[in-house]
């Protein structure tokens, strides 16, 4: 169903700020008296497909760190994503969907610096009025740290030391190199950073830990966006790798070949370094005291790299399974039962919320014009996937790839890039057959029961259509429309791009691990 706009965000986020800081360990009554505040430590990765875990699919790619932390906690096996790397991070960040927050799709160009008139409806940018996790934390009494890939704006309001990170050390962009020379675009809370000779992988994790180790003694949000393993990276029209020689070497030994090889290498170096992130808080004595949670941003990328997204069908860019669903885990000792498998319909805004919840931090209602949509997954967690989420419907569109979702129920549909003009996206999106299938039966969405249901398919497509309108300039319609092809030129359009998406499934290697 589509969410009405709410208003109420001065009362609501400035009133969870005070909150924050009113029952911040400050205000715990005098010391020793209260424990403080858990440690916060969110992984994500960049592009990494859900067959790339050994925790998640039988596959060559090796991740033993991420299969300890599922070992340890929850491993989630329908945790839901956006198709690309901005809009996912928005949810993180927001708790919103990515539309309602402005990223619907990754910053543009033209978003660094505000035009003389003001931003553009359909900017590529968060919205002034929101407030993002990093900002409520340090209300709270947190240090604040990120260290690795932001893409989340290069305009003054939007880089990361103006939205609560007392220390960044990465880059704003959506892809930097992995071998870092003087032209590199890496800083240091604002000002370049000379890292020549360094691999961002290693960088960010040595930052990471330099910054856990500095602030032991207080809670700490250390937020680890690595650039791993999005390209570039070897692939047909790249003859050079990203990975060392020596992490190579292992998988050469594997027999894997070129260019998958260097994908293997870079993700298995990536969590290794996640390792010694986790040895970090044990050598500290604090993994007991902190909530670790890793994710991928999006589904493997097909057309470029050789991703493998298990059993699921497409990549990035597109609303199929293997665009949304994602490698997702989470420890903390004594709180989430180790062994954990939730196959509950996780979100990527739920993890807003969720670390709120974990801090003693109360979650806002909502965020900018719009009610926060994640839930926290705690009570959840602490039964061990017992208690139940809230029964609810969720949302996809990017650029015109278009996805919604109910209990076991998944409407896929692709109309014209709309360019942010959502008036004439829903226009298109009414005209146009969308597919629908059954996850519990039909995990790699082959078989389309859209005529066999058809009051499933139309709830669904009713409820998807009233969510793209409610980002609908006023007034806007087919007569504004945001491309000008005929109806005809677009359905012919949408057929080419079904027809080339089918040969981009994503092939499973072998037993899906549910």
């Amino acid at each position: 169903m589509a969410q009405t706009p709410r208003t109420g965000f001065t009362l609501s986020i400035y009133s969870a700020l005070a909150a924050a800081v009113l029952c911040g360990p400050q205000a715990a009554g005098g010391a020793g008296q209260e424990p403080r505040r858990p440690n916060i430590v969110l992984i994500v990765s960049d592009d990494q497909g859900y067959g790339d875990s050994t925790a998640f699919w039988d596959t060559d790619l090796q991740t033993p760190t991420i299969d300890g932390i599922a070992r340890n906690g929850v491993r989630f096996t329908r945790f839901r994503v956006n198709p690309l790397c901005a809009p996912t991070r928005a949810a993180f960040m927001t708790g919103l969907y990515s539309l309602e927050a402005g990223m619907w799709r990754g910053p543009g160009a033209g978003d660094r610096a505000e035009p003389a008139g003001g931003w553009p409806e359909n900017a590529r940018r968060v919205r002034d009025n929101i407030v993002m996790l990093p900002q409520l934390l340090k209300g709270a009494g947190y240090a604040t740290g990120m260290f690795g890939k932001w893409h989340l704006g290069e305009d003054p309001k939007n880089v990361p030391n103006a939205r609560g990170f007392d220390e960044f050390v990465g880059f704003l962009g959506g892809a930097h190199p992995y071998r870092l020379g003087r032209n590199s675009r890496i800083l240091h809370n604002g000002k370049p950073l000379d890292a020549t000779g360094q691999h961002t992988t290693d960088l960010f994790a040595d930052r990471a830990i330099a910054f856990i180790k500095a602030n032991k003694a207080r809670p700490f949000f250390c937020y680890l966006p690595f650039n791993a393993v999005h390209g570039p990276l070897r692939s047909p029209g790249r003859d050079a790798d990203s990975g060392k020689p020596e992490w190579l070497s292992f998988y050469e030994k594997r027999g894997v070949p070129q260019p998958r090889r260097d994908y293997c290498a870079v993700m298995t170096h990536a969590d290794g370094r996640i390792g010694d992130v986790l040895r970090t808080l044990d050598d500290l004595d604090l993994e007991s005291s902190t909530l670790v949670v890793f994710v991928s941003d999006n589904g493997g990328i097909l057309h470029s790299y050789p991703s493998n997204n298990g059993p699921l069908r497409g990549g990035k860019g597109g609303t199929f399974e293997g665009g949304i669903r994602v490698p997702a885990a989470m420890q903390w000792p004594g709180v989430i039962p180790p062994g954990t498998v939730s196959d509950a319909g996780a979100a990527a805004f739920d993890i807003f919320s969720t670390i709120l919840d974990a801090a003693g931090v109360a979650v806002p209602q909502s965020n900018g014009d719009y009610p926060v949509h994640g839930v926290s997954l705690l009570p959840h967690l602490r039964s061990g996937a017992k208690v139940e989420l809230p029964d609810r419907y969720l949302f996809w569109d990017l650029y015109g790839q278009c996805g919604a979702s109910h209990g076991p129920w998944k409407l896929v549909g692709e109309i014209s890039n709309h360019h942010g003009h959502f008036g004439p996206a829903a226009d298109e999106a009414e005209e146009t057959e969308f597919a629908l299938y059954n996850l519990d039966r039909d995990p790699g969405e082959k078989d389309d029961l859209s005529a066999r249901f058809p009051d499933i398919y139309q709830d669904l497509k009713t409820r998807h259509l009233q969510w793209l309108r409610s980002f609908a300039t006023p007034g806007a319609s087919k007569d504004a429309a945001a491309t000008k092809d005929s109806p005809a030129v677009k359905k012919a359009k949408r057929e080419q791009r079904w027809a080339r998406r089918k040969k981009g499934r994503a092939q499973g290697r072998s037993k899906w691990r549910r």
